[in-house]
């Protein structure tokens, strides 16, 4: 299962997925908004390139919004 990492409170991160919000344990280096792919409870793979991608987006969306100010 895919999610997004929509926090991280005291080792925990919480992640967002297609069937709800699940805490799983965070491995080290982990970042709110990682792009993360779960199994058996856990974070086995974070995709990066994806979460980096996502950001670059949102900071444009905020740019034009705040020019049009």
């Amino acid at each position: 299962m895919k999610g997004i990492v929509d926090r991280i409170e005291n080792g925990i991160a919480v992640v967002e997925t297609p069937s709800g919000m699940i805490d799983v344990p965070a491995p080290d280096g982990l970042q709110d908004g990682d792009f993360v792919e779960l199994e058996n409870g856990a974070i086995v793979s974070i995709d990066r390139a994806a979460a980096q991608s996502r950001r670059a987006k949102l900071q444009a969306r905020l740019d034009r919004m705040m020019k049009k100010k």
